[in-house]
Parts: structure tokens; sequence; C-alpha cells
């Protein structure tokens, strides 16, 4: 694919050392967000949804696996640089992603020191969903693959996700996402996607303790909760309970919000609030309520 720019420790270039630390080993992590751009007193600028709250968990992230954290000076002129050559290209909406590895090394799992890390930036055009899936909502299955537990990195987008992988080539076309669930019969997330459930206008989310990943937006759900719902709950959300829910949904930073149809063969509708919470979240939306926290 030739859609995207590639920026690596400051250079447009698209190769890195095969020596690199985080192809031998997955040894780094990665943030991935929207950007848009638009205009102000005939000016074209742009900005990245979320920008701080992104590097607040790449923050978090590299403490976690001792990784140096380069600072925020140094990535926001690389963001900058990213974007503006998409902009020359013409492309005003899309998706940027942060890798951090912990550089170029030896052998064997132990690391030098003084390694330098390698800090890549992509920039693609937007991805393209069927809008129509905001309104009528999205079908998604369970996932025969077990999701990995490790309370040491569990929270923090490393770049270990054979989990994943393996459980999305559990399904075709026919669904939108597969959810895992833990040896407790206990629904956690989606491969993308963390989940959420309704009933009589209370929000509730599964609890992420060993394992799984609190998305940039389902934070930003938690801290509106007032706006939508009457209360929000984090609690174990049993597999065999699920139908006791009014509705469901899906975040992440690239789809926002999208309601469940159907989780295999049950139902659920899309009620007003979660009606009102899809559209305070669209890209389209005309709303001023710092929806979109541009930077």
């Amino acid at each position: 694919m030739n859609d995207f720019f590639s920026l690596i420790n400051g250079i447009f270039k698209k190769n890195i050392s095969v020596l690199d630390r985080g192809l031998a080993y997955g040894d780094g992590i990665f943030e991935t967000m929207n950007w848009q751009a638009s205009k102000s007193n005939k000016v074209q600028i742009y900005g990245v949804e979320y920008w701080d709250r992104h590097l607040e968990r790449l923050k978090i992230g590299c403490n976690k696996i001792k990784l140096p954290m380069p600072s925020k000076d140094l990535l926001n002129s690389y963001k900058n640089k990213i974007l503006k050559k998409s902009l020359e290209s013409s492309i005003k909406r899309g998706v940027l992603k942060i890798i951090i590895t912990r550089g170029v090394g030896g052998r064997g799992y132990k690391y030098e020191s003084n390694l330098k890390p390698t800090i890549i930036f992509l920039s693609f055009p937007a991805k393209t969903i069927d809008q129509k899936l905001y309104n009528t909502g999205v079908k998604v299955k369970l996932c025969k693959t077990d999701i990995l537990e490790n309370k040491r990195i569990s929270g923090i987008k490393h770049l270990n996700r054979l989990d994943s992988v393996i459980a999305r080539s559990e399904w075709d076309n026919n669904y939108f996402e597969g959810l895992f669930v833990d040896k407790s019969g206990n629904l956690l997330e989606g491969t993308m996607t963390n989940i959420f459930f309704i009933k009589n206008k209370v929000l509730y989310f599964p609890k992420l303790e060993s394992c799984g990943i609190e998305g940039i937006m389902s934070q930003v759900i938690k801290e509106k909760t007032n706006l939508f719902f009457n209360d929000f709950m984090e609690c174990n959300l049993k597999l065999s309970e699920i139908n006791n829910f009014d509705a469901m949904f899906l975040t992440n930073s690239i789809i926002r919000v999208i309601p469940v149809k159907h989780l295999e063969n049950v139902s659920f509708v899309i009620t007003d609030e979660l009606k009102s919470l899809v559209e305070y979240f669209s890209i389209s939306s005309k709303k001023k309520n710092d929806n979109l926290e541009l930077s």
C-alpha cells in the first residue's frame, strides 16, 4: 500500500533495521488516533483527537516496560511534520499511529541501557465505515481464542497482539467484531474495541484487571456518563447474563461509538440515550461540547 506516510525518527522513510527490538520481540508500544484538518481565519490547521490523553497513555506504557519516553516537544514536532506532509497531498482527515520501540539491539532478550528508541509516525487516510451501521447497529460474535493475561503489561498498547491477530481470523465480513471471554465466563473486550452495556439508563463496563485495555474513548464516555445515563457501574459482566441488558455498543478512538444489533443470537435495541451518545461523538456532529478535543 502506498497511500500512507511514514516518519521514522524524524525522517520520511518506510524501513527499519532488521535488528530493531520491536520486530524481534514486540518490544514497544503504540497508540492510534483520529486527526483532521480545518480552517481558522482562512488558514489550514490540523489537530489530533485527544492528543494529550494518548500521550499520557504512551507515558504509562513506557514506564511499565521501562522504555525511555520521548519528550512531548519531540513528539509534537514529528506529529506536525507528518500531518503537514499529509495535507500537502490533499489528505484532510485520517488515522495517525505512533509506534515506539526500544530500538536497534543485538541478539537476546537483555537490552543495553543506551539504546536509542525508534519513533515511528504513520499517517493513513480516513478509514471508510458504512455510516448506516451507526443507525442500524452491527453484528458481533464470541471468539474461541483466549485473551492473554499478564497483569504486568495489562492496560497498555504493547506490540504483542497475537491473541487479537489469531482471534480476528475467526470470522469474515458477516461480523463487525469478535469479543473475548475469560475463563470465568466474563465478557472483557473486543479484538479492537471496548464494550459497554445499558440497562434502565445505567451504563455498565467490564472490569479489566489482568488483561485488556481501557481505550481513550471509553475513558471519555465514563467522564460524560451524567450527560446520557443515570449511573455508571464497572463490574464483572457474565456472558450468561447479557440477556438482561437493553443495549450494547462498541468504542475505540477510530470508530468512536457504534451500537451492537446482535451478539451471537442475542438481540439489542438502540435506546434513545445510545442514539444521543452516538450523535454526540459523530464526526459530523456540530455540537461544541469539546467532543473533539483537537490540539
